[in-house]
């Protein structure tokens, strides 16, 4: 289990190793040297605003986090062009929606969910299907572990108001907050930030379970879809 220590002391490292200096990090997330200074040394937090900075970057939150790599920038997959070549976002948003329900279906009939790590990915994904417009991360995590607001708002050390406003991702946690989560659960920390696509990361990591005959016939029927509206 990680404290914080580990996190600030993780994001100079980073900085070290793609080669840049406090100065330039700086600059490029909009504080000054001094106070980027204070974020590597843990004088003051990572907020929000500074983690969707650094994830601007194409930096790994989920590694400063967690000292885990994630593949935050991974390679793009069949059924991420066929959906990313949709530019109606309405359209694509219902498309997604669709493939999500039939991918959920096929991977319970072919009983794909056979490891505890796959059983919870097929897990969110239902539950971000049956919340599909208002989904929130951190309401799936406390009605996961069986937690009131109240509860979860004293793990978290924030105050009730705060934290159903993170709840309703009205606000988004700080990198604190996001350490806390994962030492509860086990969940990458980007998914509870919503300035990455969700949504196409559980579409993803469900993808992975099929074959190529099924991959198949998913594209076609996204093909099909997509002729129609």
């Amino acid at each position: 289990m990680s404290d914080y220590k580990d996190v600030y002391m993780r994001l100079a490292a980073y900085r070290k190793r793609i080669g840049m200096t406090q100065e330039q990090v700086a600059g490029k997330i909009g504080v000054s040297q001094e106070q980027y200074s204070y974020l590597e040394h843990g004088t003051t937090k990572l907020t929000d605003q500074n983690l969707e900075s650094l994830l601007g970057l194409g930096w790994n939150i989920d590694y400063i986090i967690t000292g885990i790599e994630s593949d935050q920038n991974h390679k793009e997959t069949e059924i991420e062009k066929a959906l990313g070549s949709i530019t109606e976002e309405e359209e694509k948003d219902f498309i997604m929606k669709l493939c999500s329900e039939i991918m959920i279906e096929k991977a319970e009939k072919y009983r794909l969910d056979s490891t505890p790590q796959v059983k919870e990915a097929i897990r969110l994904m239902k539950n971000m299907v049956r919340s599909w417009k208002d989904f929130s991360m951190c309401r799936c995590l406390r009605e996961k572990l069986a937690l009131s607001q109240i509860a979860m708002a004293e793990k978290t050390g924030v105050g009730i108001k705060k934290y159903r406003e993170i709840e309703k991702e009205r606000k988004y946690p700080d990198a604190e907050m996001l350490l806390t989560f994962y030492n509860m659960s086990g969940y990458q920390p980007i998914l509870f930030l919503n300035y990455y696509d969700r949504k196409m990361l559980f579409i993803r990591q469900v993808w992975d379970l099929f074959e190529k005959k099924e991959k198949d016939r998913i594209l076609e029927f996204i093909d099909c879809v997509k002729t129609v509206l």
